[in-house]
């Protein structure tokens, strides 16, 4: 295979992975924001001081668009860092997974608190089952499966699970 050839195939991989990440955000936005605003959205906005479930849901997108907009910021840093900065030079004691698995506790933490801290600052109420739906939209999928299937090659079988996902057994 060519170097030109070679060349383009890597970019190409990149801008589907990076594809992956931003397609993945979007999907995670439109399902937390669609599925608990019209599950829960009513009561939620009545429990908000009475405001109306147009303008309790307005707010709750800025909740949704910033959770996700962050969680998918982790995945992409996850992508740039294995891309750009780890270099493969032995499998031990790289830290590696260490990197990743702390990309994977802030958005943790960014799924949790964003929802309870921003609410309290947009003055609307959002209850557990929301933050338990964003840690499992935002976390779990928009961080832990999309970094699965959005690591490079050299680096694939960093994330925690992904022997058992890419395995061709």
């Amino acid at each position: 295979m060519s170097a030109i050839n070679y060349a383009s195939k890597r970019r190409t991989q990149a801008i589907l992975k990076v594809l992956i990440i931003f397609v993945a955000t979007f999907i995670c936005i439109a399902l937390a924001y669609f599925i608990i605003s019209n599950i829960f959205g009513g009561k939620l906005a009545t429990a908000s001081n009475g405001i109306t479930l147009t303008a309790w849901k307005a707010k709750y997108l800025n909740i949704v668009i910033l959770t996700g907009a962050l969680t998918g910021l982790c995945s992409l840093i996850w992508f740039i860092l294995t891309s750009l900065v780890f270099k493969v030079e032995y499998s031990m004691g790289t830290g590696k997974r260490t990197a990743w698995a702390a990309l994977g506790f802030i958005a943790v933490v960014i799924s949790i608190a964003v929802p309870i801290l921003y609410s309290n600052t947009l003055n609307i109420q959002v209850n557990g089952i929301v933050v338990g739906a964003f840690v499992f939209l935002f976390a779990m999928i928009n961080y832990w499966l999309v970094t699965i299937f959005a690591t490079p090659l050299s680096f694939k079988y960093t994330p925690i699970g992904a022997q058992f996902l890419l395995s061709r057994n």
